[in-house]
């Protein structure tokens, strides 16, 4: 870290980013980079009202140097009228919900060597309210205290000196679902082409109607007018949260298939025997050459 300038104010700004991890054994690489790794087994449990349940947390150092590990806890809030429009909160919300209220966990710092590791204990306590029903969530954040090391400080003004850190959190969601409540059904709401540089985008909202998260597989399938199909393209799973939508945008660029008349299909696997489809016909045609373009 370079010593401010004499005479000069300086002022730290740490920049926050997010890192969600919905898979068991995670470890992302940006946190690695920050020199330590998180690990669990399960975060997603059904349980009855009056339940309790426990996940736990395996937080590594991966460097060899002393680190503080901080760990704190948040919701994960829908934001009505939006598509894939979900914020962390950090503080708390009114997101119904959120189980925050019945979630206690420790430590909320850890104190690593090099090379050590230690458990972060969440424990939830279900109410014993029979009008509980589907899912309900919460967030466990753990970041490493920045230590100073690696801050670049930038000249704002005369005068001043501006300090600029990076921070990477993980941001894992815990679920709960009550046993025997489950209402599983969504649907699309739309299919849209949006016209790209070098090809398109298909745009298909998908609408989870059910009280439970679900992470549907979802793909993207392009049939010719005898109805053989040409191209396929897979979504990773990501999230839909009850009573709330999803974009899926898949980026169709340098497609390997003849100018024509073809339909497009996004089609979605979540957990029920039938599946669900949007589609929409589409007729591509051959980008005109430019005069004096060779």
């Amino acid at each position: 870290m370079k010593t401010p300038m004499a005479g000069m104010s300086y002022r730290k700004i740490a920049f926050v980013m997010t890192l969600a991890a919905a898979s068991a054994l995670l470890a992302l690489s940006p946190a690695t980079a920050q020199g330590f790794s998180v690990a669990y087994d399960t975060t997603e449990f059904i349980v009855q009202p009056g339940g309790r349940f426990v996940a736990t947390f395996t937080v590594t150092n991966l460097s060899e140097e002393f680190k503080t590990i901080r760990i704190y806890a948040g919701d994960w809030v829908r934001i009505p009228g939006q598509t894939s429009g979900y914020e962390f909160r950090e503080d708390g919300s009114d997101e119904p919900r959120s189980f925050l209220a019945w979630m206690t966990f420790s430590p909320d710092r850890m104190e690593l060597e090099g090379g050590e590791a230690e458990q972060v204990y969440c424990e939830v306590n279900v109410p014993d309210d029979t009008t509980l029903d589907g899912s309900y969530w919460g967030v466990i954040f753990i970041e490493a205290v920045p230590s100073g090391d690696g801050e670049l400080p930038v000249p704002e003004e005369e005068g001043m000196q501006v300090g600029i850190l990076t921070v990477f959190r993980y941001a894992i969601q815990v679920f709960a679902t009550i046993e025997g409540t489950e209402v599983r059904q969504a649907t699309f709401t739309s299919l849209d082409f949006r016209q790209e540089e070098g090809g398109f985008d298909v745009v298909a909202v998908m609408q989870n109607l059910g009280n439970i998260f679900m992470r549907p597989e979802v793909w993207l399938e392009i049939h010719d007018t005898s109805g053989a199909k040409v191209y396929e393209q897979e979504y990773v799973r990501q999230t839909v949260l009850p009573e709330s939508a999803r974009e899926y945008v898949f980026e169709l660029r340098e497609l390997p298939i003849e100018p024509g008349s073809y339909l497009v299909m996004v089609i979605a696997d979540y957990g029920v025997p039938e599946l669900i489809a949007a589609q929409s016909r589409i007729d591509l045609v051959a980008e005109e050459s430019v005069p004096g373009e060779e």
